[in-house]
């Protein structure tokens, strides 16, 4: 009887000191039009690396159009460029959202704006080693509206080893 007890503590202990959506390697902030790297990342054959995309949206600001564009390379040569789906909604962790406010003046009085922050991670790619090595990931954030001031987001990537 108290076997059971101790495979049944174990095994829950077991659990819970699983991450299910993989171990954290790097957090990169993107800027429009800033290449950013997270470099001399050490893989194994068939290590999996998981791009999540952690965002920030306010429905106060105007946001434009953009795209994250990627590389994967490895002693010196690209072996993957793709985009990231940053909308994804396949996959969602960490999500909040909170009501924040500012005070507006105008010629007739000061008022109250309220907005809500919506935080969140989405798994946006799986990237799969071809070989043992060390891999470079690039990322740059575009802005296809020409115009930097709309991306009133934050973004940033999130590297994870399954």
């Amino acid at each position: 009887m108290s076997k059971h007890y101790l495979f049944s503590i174990l095994f829950i202990l077991g659990l819970s000191s699983c991450n299910p959506v993989g171990k954290e390697l790097t957090v990169l902030e993107l800027a429009s039009g800033e290449i950013i790297s997270a470099e001399n990342v050490s893989l194994k054959k068939g290590d999996v690396i998981t791009i999540w995309t952690k965002v920030s949206k306010s429905s106060k600001d105007e946001a434009g159009v953009f795209a994250v564009k990627f590389n994967v390379e490895t002693n010196g040569q690209s072996i993957l460029l793709d985009s990231l789906n940053v909308d994804a909604e396949d996959h969602i962790i960490n999500s909040k959202k909170t009501k924040e406010s500012y005070t507006e003046s105008s010629s007739s009085g000061d008022s109250t704006v309220y907005y809500t922050v919506h935080e969140y991670e989405t798994e946006s790619k799986k990237f799969t080693a071809p070989a043992a090595g060390k891999y470079t990931f690039d990322f740059k954030l575009i802005d296809r509206s020409n115009n930097s001031s709309l991306f009133g987001n934050k973004l940033a990537i999130i590297l994870r080893k399954s």
